[in-house]
């Protein structure tokens, strides 16, 4: 067993150095090898002085047992820790490990907590398909939102913090997709910020990926393109039901200032990972809004053969839609299949004619006001645009002033 015999604990110096001793206040830390002196501190602290300060002899020389180190530190007088302040320091730091221990013992969430929690994201997610009530959805949101941060702060275990923090993203992403809808797209950011975060926190990077599909949409509402593509490309590496939504959004975001080219590229890379989708996405578990169906994927073609103004495609796209929805119409997006149904107008309107287009408006002008979202009134300004460029005619008059008279729940709000 060795020692350490320092003449510095003495206040001596080293005759042969000519260096003047560490400060007081350093030396403790030399000598529990906590820190070093640099050169430019002590310039006379040289090698030859430091060997001579520390060194090593048996711990029998000094009166004590070969093994026992408490023996060699009673014989050069250090009993505990003498150096003052230190001894404080290191019994605080054990106070300190015992709280964290205390902090991180917690229980474990309940399995019944979790999986209510998880239900109803579910259910409103499905109810935000179907039969979106906004207002209700929004209340019942946030009330679950909140529900998971108290629960959060009482999880210790990694695997039910992991799922808090999926079920948190999953439920921002859904507020944004609910505030988008209200026309506040300032907020429905600020959720998707917030989304990122807790996704990027459980380690989920396909819900992570998904939360920029929802950035990107937004801004395909309430934005220019190049924020489209923008948003797009913040992505890591998407696959399935996240690439294919992405390509779509950059395809309509490229149709939008014509480059028919890329648009076009973009829609065959949707397509092409199409083919790849496994046949189960961990994503759909959290509600039908995280999923990308076939039917959403048409609609997203027929947008961009409209705005490409390739009417038989977008016809032909947007029927698409339509004949997926038809078989089961009580569990249609209901968005979707209104927004495919005003692209069907438009492409008749150029096709066939106004009397075949307001036909195809006849479910979209029926339905009610509260239900009424302002993405349906961008879609039909396009419609509106159209006429103004032609000349007026009886048949055109009636489906302008149909278009105009459909007004959003915003607009009726007085906001």
């Amino acid at each position: 067993m060795f020692a350490v015999r320092d003449p510095a604990m003495l206040g001596l110096y080293n005759k042969r150095a000519r260096a003047p001793q560490p400060p007081a206040d350093r030396t403790a830390d030399v000598l529990w090898g906590t820190t070093t002196i640099p050169r430019s501190e002590s310039p006379g602290f040289d090698r030859a002085l430091a060997q001579d300060l520390f060194k090593v002899v048996s711990a029998a020389d000094l009166g004590g047992a070969p093994t026992n180190r408490r023996d060699a530190l009673h014989t050069l007088g250090i009993g505990g820790i003498a150096v003052a302040g230190l001894r404080d320091a290191v019994l605080g730091a054990a106070r300190e490990s015992a709280s964290l221990t205390n902090a991180i013992d917690r229980h474990a969430v309940e399995p019944t907590t979790m999986s209510e929690c998880a239900d109803t994201l579910r259910r409103l997610a499905t109810d935000y398909v179907l039969c979106p009530d906004l207002d209700r959805i929004f209340v019942d949101l946030t009330v679950l939102r909140d529900r998971l941060a108290a629960v959060i702060q009482h999880a210790g275990r990694l695997t039910d913090l992991q799922q808090l923090y999926v079920l948190l993203a999953a439920t921002c992403t859904l507020l944004a997709s609910v505030s988008h809808d209200l026309s506040e797209p300032h907020a429905a950011m600020i959720q998707t910020d917030s989304a990122a975060t807790f996704a990027k926190l459980a380690g989920h990077r396909s819900l992570e990926n998904w939360v920029y599909c929802t950035r990107a949409m937004i801004a395909s509402w309430w934005e220019r393109p190049g924020r489209v593509l923008e948003e797009a490309g913040k992505a890591v590496t998407p696959r399935g039901i996240s690439h294919i939504r992405l390509s779509g959004l950059v395809a309509r975001a490229h149709s939008q200032v014509g480059n028919r080219a890329a648009a076009v590229a973009a829609m065959d890379a949707a397509r092409r990972e199409r083919d790849r989708l496994p046949e189960h996405e961990s994503l759909t578990d959290l509600g039908p809004v995280f999923a990308f169906s076939l039917a959403r994927q048409h609609y997203y073609d027929a947008t961009t053969y409209a705005q490409l103004r390739e009417w038989k495609r977008a016809k032909s796209e947007a029927e698409n839609v339509i004949s997926l929805y038809a078989p089961t119409s009580a569990q249609t997006w209901s968005a979707t299949l209104t927004l495919a149904q005003v692209t069907l107008a438009r492409a008749d309107l150029h096709l066939t004619g106004p009397d075949a287009a307001l036909a195809h408006l006849e479910p979209v002008l029926a339905i009610p006001v509260g239900q009424r979202i302002p993405q349906v009134k961008v879609a039909l300004n396009g419609i509106g645009y159209d006429l103004a460029g032609s000349a007026a005619t009886p048949a055109r008059r009636t489906l302008g002033e149909a278009v105009r008279m459909f007004t959003p729940r915003k607009e009726l709000d007085g906001q």
